[in-house]
């Protein structure tokens, strides 16, 4: 006689969790909002094509932002590791909406971290 095996599938309660808590995403909403810290990592939205900007705060916490045609195009001259500010200065009605412009600051060097 063959002796059936019982499989099953584990379930989340099967295992130790921790809560994974979403990025933090910065959001320009009215003129004159800013966000200022050194580019960490640089990446891509593949559903808008944009890219997404993390930055690390003075504090040490990090954020992230959404980029647009302005921004992206100004933020292809920051490498990683410079402090930026990023200003919300202005916007243009476009055929398909309003676009958001901003200013971007950088220093011109990267600081040596200490420690």
């Amino acid at each position: 006689m063959s002796e059936k095996k019982e499989t099953r599938q584990k379930k989340a309660e099967d295992f130790e969790t921790e809560e994974i808590e979403s990025p933090n995403f910065y959001r320009f909403e009215n003129v004159g909002d800013e966000v200022e810290g050194t580019l960490r990592e640089v990446g891509r939205s593949e559903q808008y094509n944009f890219g997404i900007y993390t930055l690390e705060k003075d504090d040490g916490s990090s954020v992230r932002l959404h980029g647009s045609s302005d921004l992206d195009d100004k933020m292809s001259l920051i490498a990683k590791g410079l402090w930026v500010r990023i200003v919300y200065f202005d916007q243009r009605k476009m055929p398909k909406g309003t676009m958001k412009l901003f200013k971007v600051y950088r220093r011109k060097t990267v600081l040596q971290e200490t420690g």
